[in-house]
């Protein structure tokens, strides 16, 4: 596949940032700056997904049932008494930051990643 292809058929997940391979992420967003073709379909893509959005946010006004919302509170107590009885947590946050500027109708984007790695021990 070439690599408008392969930008292609991932920019609804590089637009929601769902992307987790940090190599493919930065493989289409560097592809991106150099092809104004992919950036336009990205941008198609983009007001899309927005319009979608906005389309089922309107019309999507449940609230959670009651049942839930009480399997929540008893899963959570749970954890709590885990957590008093001894058992340790490990907790692993990845964070990727995509930064656009368009000026001139040119996109430059910008990627940061950072790592942070978190663990809870037993007391």
């Amino acid at each position: 596949m070439s690599s408008c292809e392969n930008c292609r058929d991932s920019l609804v997940l590089f637009i929601d940032n769902e992307i987790e391979d940090s190599a493919t992420f930065n493989e289409i967003a560097f592809h991106l700056q150099e092809c104004e073709g992919c950036r336009n379909q990205m941008e198609t893509e983009r007001r899309a997904l927005n319009l979608i959005r906005t389309l089922l946010t309107r019309s999507c006004c449940e609230t959670a049932p009651s049942t839930l919302q009480e399997r929540i509170a008893h899963q959570l107590h749970e954890l709590q008494l885990q957590e008093l009885a001894g058992y340790s947590q490990t907790e692993i946050i990845t964070q990727y930051r995509r930064t656009e500027i368009t000026i001139d109708g040119e996109t430059q984007i910008e990627i940061e990643t950072s790592h942070e790695i978190r663990r809870d021990f037993p007391f």
